[in-house]
């Protein structure tokens, strides 16, 4: 169920960042203080509180999924690659709407609109695709309207997203 806008050469340093930190620990779902500690501790990346607000951020654009026990990321890990020196800057830790990607924008956009979880929002992008055999930013459009959300911001660059691949 991973949302194709999340792979390749689409990924951005945050994706990147959760991917090599669940691949390392060689697992699919950790705790948040598993992930706290891994990503202070055991990696060295950041402070203990930058990587609360990394944890925050993720969840925030729909990278993660917080269960009451464990956080999961909503893209494939095996997607990415990353050199064994990889090392995520600061810039990750700030959550700006800017460097959401269109997907997780429309998501966001979805999710408040509909009242439904980011998970759940995802899940119905996703059927709204393959439904109808369109690019998931297109699905995503289509699904927000049908909510009763302007989408008018998101035409244009939904084509240009699509028409650069």
């Amino acid at each position: 169920m991973a949302p194709v806008a999340h792979q390749g050469k689409h990924m951005g340093e945050l994706e990147t960042s959760l991917g090599v930190l669940f691949k390392r620990k060689g697992k699919n779902v950790m705790t948040e203080t598993e992930f706290i500690l891994t990503v202070s501790f055991d990696y060295r990346w950041f402070t203990p509180k930058e990587a609360q607000m990394l944890l925050d951020v993720a969840v925030r654009r729909g990278l993660l999924t917080r269960t009451e026990e464990y956080l999961k990321p909503n893209f494939d890990i095996k997607d990415v690659e990353a050199s064994l020196s990889f090392r995520p800057s600061k810039d990750v830790l700030s959550g700006d709407r800017e460097e959401m990607s269109l997907f997780a924008q429309l998501i966001q956009l979805i999710s408040e609109k509909g009242g439904l979880k980011k998970r759940d929002a995802v899940a119905r992008v996703n059927r709204a695709q393959e439904r109808l055999g369109v690019d998931v930013e297109v699905a995503a459009v289509v699904v927000a309207k049908d909510l009763g959300a302007d989408v008018g911001p998101f035409l244009e660059p939904v084509r240009k997203e699509i028409l650069a691949r």
